[in-house]
């Protein structure tokens, strides 16, 4: 974490000092730092200057004794109290009009201490996944600076933008969205030297209504990046494929990239030849070198995800050569098509951190087209953000693995009944388990279905926590 003088917390945030602790109000040495930004009281803060922020089911506000406890230095604060006025007394206190706003100041500040590139992914799907893809492709070549996990919103941009290293020469900044002028918002304080958009899809759809309204949000990172930035695109998304024909009618051509399975003119050129559990095989030409890879990742979805990480790596400069030794780095974290090993004999794909009818129907699809020796299980939960279509999505859901071949099936969440229809019209005759909430019996029941040589896959959105399906049958490497 990136240390912070007075000074310049004071100019930055425009703080005023409320009392400098044991000092005296107002008497603060020059040369006082902290030697980071905390926001949870739950970690070590000691040295730091804890900032109070305020979410919309929490008031940090109402744990800065427990900061100072923990070791705060200082306290950021956008609200005065007699808690505050004791605290000045022991610790450095500094007033703003708003903490959250302030941070963004400093996350701003710091990305211009920053001597290395910023690039900036975003996109419905993939962007995690990109994002770690690319850390790991670029850092065969280069010092690279990342969020761990998804660090994307107003205040995970500018916390990780603090956390950067001004030495390294490379830093991948992921946003998300889920309203419009929000990536402006983060384009603003990262001011990113690349863009990239993964794909367009229907995340998010509770908050817009149509897809179209999506691509307008996600068309942000583009349109308000600066004039001098590499904008890199995604040609076989339909949107994404949009969105680069009126790129190039209104940036500059030569700060342009283009990434595509279907186009052998894009920049990036990958198809797969060949895929199984572990693995899959792709060979292609990038920025004119034919070659080929083998990376440890599964399903056919992670194709973008290597050409936008492969595209970032050209935007840095690495050379075709170098992408292509690069590219068996890459590999999926917890919870993103990750393959989990089980005390059966069986195996488990687990893709519990995110969902929408996209990315369901890209993993059901992979697996339909997987060879395995036993039976294949389909373990599904609720996609969230579906606003009023949340019903008619999960009956789609429902009649899509219902078709999918699988051996039995299970389902937890609100829209058990929209599911459970949709499956019904598939005509899927087998057994099935389809309920709102998770259940010991229903985790038990998968451990003793599953034997050596099956497959199941696990899917569903976060807050469904369907890692409570995968520790009944005792995985291995979980």
């Amino acid at each position: 974490m990136r240390a912070i003088d007075i000074e310049t917390l004071m100019k930055v945030t425009g703080a005023t000092l409320l009392g400098a602790g044991k000092l005296g109000a107002g008497q603060v040495p020059a040369q006082t730092k902290f030697s980071g930004i905390g926001t949870d009281t739950r970690n070590d803060l000691t040295g730091q200057l804890f900032i109070a922020l305020r979410g919309e089911a929490f008031d940090a506000h109402n744990f800065l004794t427990k900061a100072v406890e923990n070791g705060a230095a200082g306290l950021l604060i956008h609200e005065e109290n007699e808690q505050t006025k004791d605290l000045a007394t022991k610790v450095a206190v500094f007033l703003v009009k708003d903490t959250l706003k302030a941070l963004q100041q400093l996350g701003n500040w710091a990305r211009h201490q920053a001597q290395g590139k910023i690039l900036a992914i975003t996109g419905s799907n993939g962007k995690t996944t990109t994002k770690e893809f690319a850390a790991a492709l670029i850092a065969t070549a280069r010092s690279v600076h990342f969020s761990k996990g998804s660090f994307n919103n107003h205040w995970g941009v500018p916390f990780t933008l603090l956390q950067l290293d001004p030495s390294k020469e490379v830093a991948l900044i992921e946003m998300g969205m889920n309203h419009a002028g929000e990536l402006t918002e983060l384009v603003q304080i990262a001011e990113p030297d690349v863009v990239v958009c993964t794909m367009v899809g229907r995340a998010h759809v509770e908050f817009f209504g149509t897809i179209e309204k999506i691509a307008e949000a996600k068309e942000e990172i583009y349109n308000t990046s600066s004039d001098q930035a590499l904008r890199i695109y995604n040609l076989d998304n339909p949107q994404t494929h949009n969105m680069y024909v009126k790129g190039k009618e209104k940036f500059n051509p030569k700060k342009i990239l283009s990434f595509s399975a279907n186009d052998p003119k894009a920049d990036v050129h990958l198809i797969i030849s060949n895929m199984n559990m572990k693995e899959i095989f792709v060979k292609g030409v990038i920025a004119g070198e034919a070659g080929t890879a083998r990376i440890e990742v599964f399903g056919a979805q992670n194709l973008t995800n290597l050409m936008a990480a492969a595209a970032l790596g050209l935007s840095v400069g690495m050379t075709p050569a170098q992408i292509w030794a690069g590219l068996p780095a890459c590999k999926t974290n917890w919870g993103r098509n990750q393959l989990v090993h089980l005390k059966s004999g069986a195996q488990m794909i687990f893709d519990g951190y995110n969902a929408n009818p996209d990315s369901m129907q890209a993993l059901i699809e992979n697996i339909r087209l997987l060879d395995v020796p036993g039976k294949k299980v389909g373990v599904f939960g609720q996609m969230r953000e579906m606003g009023s279509a949340s019903a008619k999505l999960h009956e789609e859901l429902g009649e899509r693995v219902g078709l999918a071949g699988f051996d039995k099936v299970y389902f937890i969440g609100d829209d058990q009944d929209a599911f459970k229809k949709g499956l019904e019209t598939s005509g899927f005759n087998k057994d099935s388990l389809v309920q709102k909430d998770y259940s010991e019996d229903a985790g038990q029941d998968l451990a003793h279905y599953l034997k050596d040589g099956d497959i199941a896959v696990v899917k569903a959105s976060r807050g469904t926590k369907l890692e409570r399906f995968v520790l009944p049958c005792e995985p291995l490497d979980f």
